[in-house]
């Protein structure tokens, strides 16, 4: 009887405890070092965005925005860590680009995706980037449950040079709210490219893109999410 007594109590406690196996998510900035970027401007297929799209947006007709996909070897907080987004350029601020977020896939590991979902208010999946830059050639894929979602690459470089600069990554954005945070970035070396490819399957394969823009190739970079903020 003493023995049931205590197991029921035991059972008691523990259903109130949080999760044993739950990572603490630690407070930004969060601060990405020694990553590899391929980045790809679109202009987007406008029929395909639309239950993303804010008023602001609604009568221009070329959307454009663009896909970052990018890793690290280099062992951190965060190890293994990579992690993809595609975007649609807002208008507005001039000094800061203001990026509306529209997929993400942040992992593997599972710390930096739960950031990107209990910080930032991001529907990120969880899934593995992989980023390959060998002379002038850059591949590029995104993987969800191992299955391929998304492939880049281009070739070429040219204009190469230390660069630096910040953004505005918007999570959410609608008439009565806007969730966002600042990132900055500075990298090693920034060339410009031609892209080659662009490919968007399986739950990105909703998305398509009407042409591509441009491509950049970042190498070394340091990438620093700033708090969450809302307006």
């Amino acid at each position: 009887i003493i023995f049931f007594t205590f197991l029921n109590f035991f059972n008691y406690l523990m259903a109130g405890a949080p999760p044993m196996n739950k990572e603490p998510i630690p407070p930004a900035p969060y601060s990405l070092i020694k990553t590899n970027h391929i980045i790809i401007g679109v202009e987007w297929e406008k029929e395909t965005l639309k239950s993303f799209l804010p008023s602001s947006l609604s009568n221009k007709s070329n959307i454009t925005g663009g896909i970052n996909i990018f890793n690290s070897k280099k062992k951190q907080a965060y190890s293994p860590l990579s992690g993809s987004y595609g975007w649609v350029d807002l208008p507005g601020n001039n000094n800061k680009k203001e990026k509306l977020i529209i997929f993400s896939i942040y992992g593997p590991n599972k710390t930096i995706n739960n950031i990107m979902k209990s910080v930032y208010s991001l529907q990120s999946d969880m899934g593995s980037n992989k980023v390959t830059l060998i002379n002038d050639n850059a591949i590029a894929t995104a993987s969800i449950r191992k299955k391929n979602v998304l492939s880049l690459s281009s070739s070429g470089s040219k204009d190469c040079s230390n660069a630096s600069g910040e953004e505005i990554l918007v999570t959410k954005h609608s008439e009565t709210k806007r969730i966002y945070h600042n990132i900055k970035w500075i990298s090693e070396k920034q060339c410009f490219s031609m892209p080659k490819k662009l490919e968007l399957k399986g739950k990105l394969k909703k998305f398509k893109v009407k042409k591509m823009l441009w491509a950049k190739t970042q190498r070394n970079s340091e990438v620093i999410f700033g708090e969450q903020l809302s307006k």
